[in-house]
């Protein structure tokens, strides 16, 4: 069961970021902002939010995408 729930989590993480780049491609003029932009997360009155079943693993997907860009960037500092 726990193998047949992590095929579905990647199956709908393949989805949402292929949906995430083709609307890139369809709208080249348009820088769109998805900083904050998470397949868990909703949209509720207006507003995305985390529902609470869901608040630890945003919390830990948002670490891994820093942890991503922070090796992937020089700051400067020593």
């Amino acid at each position: 069961i726990r193998v047949l729930g992590q095929d579905v989590l990647d199956g709908v993480k393949y989805g949402f970021d292929n949906a995430v780049g083709q609307l890139k491609v369809l709208n080249p003029t348009v820088e769109l902002n998805t900083k904050g932009l998470s397949m868990l997360k909703r949209v509720e009155n207006g507003q995305i939010i985390i529902p609470p079943e869901y608040a630890q693993m945003v919390e830990d997907e948002e670490d891994e995408q820093e942890e991503g860009e922070d090796q992937g960037e020089s700051h400067g500092e020593d």
